[in-house]
């Protein structure tokens, strides 16, 4: 991917050896998402909400789907509208299907895929979730992945074991749902393992819940970028379940203005009006602080 360089916080730390350890110390990868996409657990009746994202533009790109906790008992009209209106608005939607990690039998997990391509055409896809981390599952998951490919059309495929996730698991979908979790944990404790900067950015998704305002939702973004998600979601909505409903007014508005913006080096690039550096604590950000407040100075000469 093509990088466009900026003489600022990573040049400073690399005259001074220290790029690598600092950036894994703050979760930062060294390839970041050149384009970013918004994906969306769409875990709501149609209605109001699946309007919203048909409006969104080019803005979403997936939206999930869950009738039931997986395609419910029979077909249901007001469904099938969503996927045609999703569909048609630019939207790949996949339909929900736990698989229990990795304990659900092939053939009930199967059924429920049958079950969505025979009742909802137009479906781009499946998002299996509940997914096992243990590489000695990896070929479970790979067999589902290739049942859906004989589906035909998009057959998008994610996994979602809702949390960092084994690099043995690269090849088994399309798309690794490797982030399930608050604002607070995305920013304090996560940190994506090394292997993710080695594959592109469309092959990796992250969800932050209850991030409560705009100024938050803008860092959350560009951590994702950082991180080399290709895919994002973040909303102010907190638990038991934050996927009933969508962000609305300015944070919505914002929030696909951030995914579409290309994402800038750390500490804004240079900007001394950029978004403020991810919260982080210890010597190791103390010492980041200090360099990105210094580098901000410099000319922008190294692009």
């Amino acid at each position: 991917m093509n990088r466009v360089r900026h003489f600022s916080l990573s040049a400073a730390l690399l005259r001074l050896g220290l790029v690598s350890g600092v950036l894994v110390s703050l979760g930062l990868t060294a390839q970041m998402a050149a384009a970013q996409s918004m994906a969306v657990p769409a875990y709501f009746y149609p209605g109001l909400f699946w309007n919203q994202l048909d409006q969104a533009g080019s803005g979403v790109g997936v939206a999930v789907m869950n009738p039931s906790s997986g395609p419910g008992t029979g077909p249901d009209p007001q469904y099938l509208g969503a996927v045609r209106s999703a569909e048609a608005a630019g939207i790949t939607v996949v339909g929900y299907v736990y698989t229990s990690y990795g304990s659900r039998s092939l053939a009930a997990v199967e059924s429920d895929v049958n079950n969505y391509y025979s009742w909802y055409p137009g479906l781009g896809g499946i998002f299996f979730d509940e997914a096992s981390t243990d590489c000695g599952d990896e070929a479970y998951y790979a067999t589902l992945n290739s049942y859906v490919k004989t589906k035909g059309g998009t057959a998008l495929t994610i996994l979602n074991p809702g949390t960092q996730t084994n690099q043995c698991y690269e090849p088994a979908a399309d798309i690794l749902l490797t982030f399930e979790g608050s604002y607070s944990q995305y920013v304090n404790s996560y940190s994506p393992p090394p292997w993710v900067a080695n594959y592109p950015a469309s092959h990796f998704w992250h969800v932050v819940y209850a991030t409560s305002t705009t100024s938050a939702m803008a860092t959350a973004v560009q951590l994702s970028k950082a991180r080399n998600a290709g895919y994002v979601y973040v909303t102010s909505a907190t638990l038991p379940n934050p996927y009933a409903v969508l962000p609305s007014g300015g944070y919505w508005s914002n929030e696909l203005a951030a995914i579409a913006a290309p994402p800038t080096a750390l500490g804004g690039g240079g900007s001394p009006t950029a978004a403020p550096h991810p919260a982080a604590a210890g010597p190791v950000a103390d010492t980041v602080d200090r360099l990105a407040r210094h580098t901000e100075t410099f000319p922008q000469t190294w692009r």
